[in-house]
């Protein structure tokens, strides 16, 4: 990566809707963020909306804008809402890095072969599957979401594992 990566961007933006479908809001990252920055590709980033954090990759728009998605769950508790003016400030990240829940770390380090299935998984796909656990308040939910993700796992059930079966059945 290059010299930016420990600068912290800020701009104010609006969040919007995107892909001419209103349930797919986000907010616009001005050309001149994107220029400082100087790299391409689907960017990691740690930051936050208003003060509330985030921890998302910029993407790009057929148009040639790049934005940040912004999910009903962030935005309910970022409490930030369609046209309202909204403080964004930003880090870029490592994209190899990915945050696990403490119930997961707890699962994956008492079960080998989960781990090495674990270790096998992309990035992005790691990513997906600790947001599924992590997308629980209730400790014992994440628990069990962690217990069951190893167990299918270790069977191929996952739904991630099943779709890379079949994407290797097409010629």
């Amino acid at each position: 990566m290059s010299k930016t990566k420990s600068a912290e961007y800020h701009f104010i933006g609006s969040l919007r809707p995107l892909h001419n479908i209103s349930s797919y809001l986000g907010i616009v990252v001005p050309v001149d963020i994107m220029e400082k920055i100087g790299l391409k590709g689907r960017l990691r980033v740690k930051g936050s909306f208003n003060d509330h954090p985030f921890d998302l990759a910029i993407q790009h728009l057929k148009t040639g804008e790049r934005y940040l998605m912004v999910s009903a769950a962030l935005r309910r508790s970022s409490n930030i809402s369609e046209g309202m003016s909204i403080e964004v400030k930003f880090l870029l990240s490592d994209p190899t890095v990915v945050d696990l829940p403490e119930e997961l770390m707890a699962v994956l380090a008492q079960d080998d072969d989960a781990n090495k299935i674990w270790e096998s998984f992309t990035p992005g796909r790691q990513r997906s599957l600790a947001h599924y656990v992590n997308s629980v308040k209730n400790i014992d939910s994440r628990i069990k979401r962690a217990l069951e993700l190893a167990a299918k796992a270790k069977t191929g059930e996952l739904f991630i594992q099943k779709k890379l079966k079949n994407s290797d059945k097409i010629p």
